[in-house]
């Protein structure tokens, strides 16, 4: 791939996706959508990826939409829906994404935090959704955030611009993980190994179902249900998992 503002390292299971302006905070550009998109459609093809990792290089995870660019007017409406597409197509892959966010997760950054499956933070980082204050719309976000943390928290945070800061944003269950600064490495290392011992079969089938779950009335989601058990209980992992109970020792997926 011919990446220009960011890069992608895979290392056996783990993909490490870092952004890569830190100059501007790794604020988007034009083309940062179409990296993007073209990293998740690369990673979903990959079969030997289990875990996602996304951070950001230098002081920031991302501090969203370059305002400089959007001054002179450079972003098209095709432009917000390559963007978009390529938030969910990182987050409906059969990996867990996990976003270790530091310094500012602002704007078009909160919403690539939203689109993952886990958040892991630094103490100290400041969150924010400020679209309003350039008199835009916070994209998806505004369908995302309310989900996460109830419709009032999440106008109260898109309708103000308001930053807020990490021990805010954990009490209102909008990030997973907080850990300290000194520790943040180390930490994004450990909790990631958790979810990479877990990855399996029954792992994406419950990431596609939840990922359902607000969108589904009962009987539907009971059919789903029951098609991703099936293909989880006939999986290699599933009889790895047994074998493991069976002879006491830890599943090697």
């Amino acid at each position: 791939m011919q990446l220009e503002t960011m890069h992608c390292d895979v290392k056996g299971p783990v993909a490490h996706v870092t952004l890569n302006r830190p100059d501007v905070l790794n604020a988007m550009n034009v083309q940062w959508a179409h990296d993007f998109l073209a990293i998740a459609e690369d990673l979903e093809r990959n079969s030997q990826v289990k875990i996602v990792i996304i951070r950001g290089g230098g002081r920031a995870f991302s501090s969203g939409i370059d305002l400089k660019v959007l001054s002179r007017r450079e972003f098209s409406m095709d432009w917000f829906r390559v963007y978009e597409r390529s938030l969910r197509a990182m987050e409906t892959m059969d990996k867990v994404v996990v976003s270790a966010i530091h310094g500012y997760c602002i704007g078009g950054g909160l919403q690539v935090a939203l689109a993952s499956d886990i958040r892991i933070v630094a103490e100290g980082t400041k969150f924010g959704l400020t679209a309003v204050k350039e008199c835009l719309v916070p994209g998806m976000g505004t369908y995302r955030l309310a989900r996460f943390i109830g419709p009032g928290r999440a106008k109260r945070i898109i309708l103000s611009g308001e930053f807020i800061d990490a021990q805010e944003a954990n009490a209102m269950g909008l990030i997973d993980y907080l850990v300290p600064q000194a520790d943040f490495d180390k930490r994004v290392a450990e909790i990631t190994q958790v979810y990479l011992n877990a990855a399996s079969e029954g792992q994406r089938q419950a990431k596609r179902l939840v990922n359902l779950a607000f969108d589904l009335d009962w009987d539907e989601f009971l059919e789903k249900y029951i098609e991703a058990q099936a293909a989880a209980l006939a999986s290699e992992q599933h009889e790895e998992a047994m074998a493991a109970f069976r002879e006491k020792r830890e599943q090697r997926f």
